[in-house]
């Protein structure tokens, strides 16, 4: 694809180019996987994005989409910028829409050409004929409707003239490293729709991903923010299941030997430049995280065979996972074992002994909490975590959770 040049700027070494091209030669030049970057956030609802179609009809301004570009994958030629692959930095959700429509117009030309009388449906009629065609299209009647409105009305000869002529102003920034890319992103949607703490603790520590992938066995699913979000994974978590962010949680809950909240505070102390890394390289390895796979996944069988739908929930809650890790990392910073041997301490004192965390007790413990005059999760970590404190120093031999919840 090609771009022209309007302007440059460089930022310590960085290169952002303003550049411009029409919809046409964007949408067409869009990779397969334009929606998969990881940086990104899921497709959102947007009653505004959902109208942009007046402004494509009407060839409206839209406001710059931000482009990154990996070194290799463009060339320069002073004016004309001709780039390979792209990633979406900033734009997603309207390119998105963008496509939708481009290929609403698709679908409206070729029907056309077949069957003139489409011009005078009505929309019901338009959804009984086209539904299948537009859900798989991510488009609607309303979209398709208003294409052929306006069509009878404007006489345009050749309706993908509102892309082929129409152009896209682009930033475009290339060489940037995968951190400097997020961060980027952070403060392109600092006024927007929030992205999501947890899929911002996700990019964070998305440098995970390839070590979990390459030990990860068969029986063990990893679920991202933006594929199902923490609350949904939650309610419909199936076994074998886990969500990326929390057991990121879980093991910060286990260095740090407390709960820890996923909340914008830990975000910022993430980011800071006095967060150390490097004392988290102990449990950035091989080694840890397949012992640790092969823990939580020891851990979730053991507690839905003794307790069923109650353990399969009990896993999926945040509280849960962080009760207990934070809990071990307590007792192995007082000890000072190996995260590893933490991991063996979970087999032994909690895996083979499961009958002894009485879960039925704690759902309904947790059930005739008072929510109005508490702070539901920050309970429920604490409760997990002095009980599995108790539970493996041998101070008790089950939980009752009447007590821990301080009910």
């Amino acid at each position: 694809m090609e771009f022209k040049i309007l302007d440059k700027r460089t930022e310590e070494s960085k290169n952002c180019f303003l550049a411009k091209a029409d919809l046409y030669s964007y949408i067409n030049g869009l990779p397969d996987d334009y929606q998969d970057y990881e940086v990104q956030r899921e497709i959102v609802s947007n009653i505004y994005l959902d109208n942009l179609i007046e402004t494509i009809l009407y060839k409206r301004h839209i406001p710059p989409i931000v482009l990154v570009v990996e070194s290799g994958d463009y060339i320069n030629e002073e004016y004309i910028f001709k780039v390979k692959n792209f990633k979406i930095l900033d734009g997603l959700q309207r390119t998105f829409r963008l496509k939708t429509i481009f290929d609403t117009i698709l679908l409206f030309q070729k029907e056309l050409k077949a069957n003139s009388e489409i011009l005078e449906y009505t929309k019901f009629k338009l959804s009984r004929t086209y539904s299948k065609e537009l859900i798989s299209l991510n488009s609607s009647t309303s979209i398709l409707s208003r294409i052929i409105e306006f069509y009878k009305d404007s006489n345009i000869e050749k309706i993908t003239s509102l892309y082929a002529d129409n152009s896209q102003w682009f930033e475009i920034w290339t060489d940037l490293t995968p951190n400097e890319e997020v961060q980027k992103m952070l403060v392109l949607n600092a006024g927007h729709k929030p992205v999501k703490t947890k899929h911002q603790l996700e990019l964070l520590f998305r440098n995970l991903l390839p070590i979990i992938k390459k030990v990860q066995p068969d029986n063990f699913e990893l679920i991202r923010e933006k594929e199902q979000s923490s609350t949904a994974y939650s309610k419909n978590r199936k076994p074998g299941q886990f969500h990326f962010s929390q057991l990121i949680s879980s093991i910060i809950s286990l260095k740090e030997g407390r709960p820890i909240t996923t909340n914008v505070g830990l975000i910022q102390k993430t980011q800071n430049e006095d967060f150390e890394i490097e004392k988290y390289s102990p449990y950035f390895n091989y080694e840890f995280f397949e012992k640790y796979i092969l823990t939580l996944i020891n851990l979730d069988k053991a507690i839905i065979d003794a307790y069923g739908d109650i353990g399969i929930k009990w896993i999926g809650r945040e509280v849960s996972l962080v009760g207990v890790f934070a809990a071990i990392g307590r007792f192995i910073n007082e000890k000072e074992f190996s995260p590893v041997l933490g991991l063996d301490i979970i087999q032994s004192n909690i895996v083979n002994k499961v009958d002894k965390l009485n879960l039925n007790e704690f759902e309904e413990v947790r059930n005739n909490l008072d929510l109005s005059k508490i702070n539901i999760g920050t309970v429920n970590k604490k409760a997990v975590f002095e009980a599995i404190t108790d539970l493996i120093e041998t101070k008790i031999e089950s939980v009752n959770w009447k007590k821990y919840f301080k009910a």
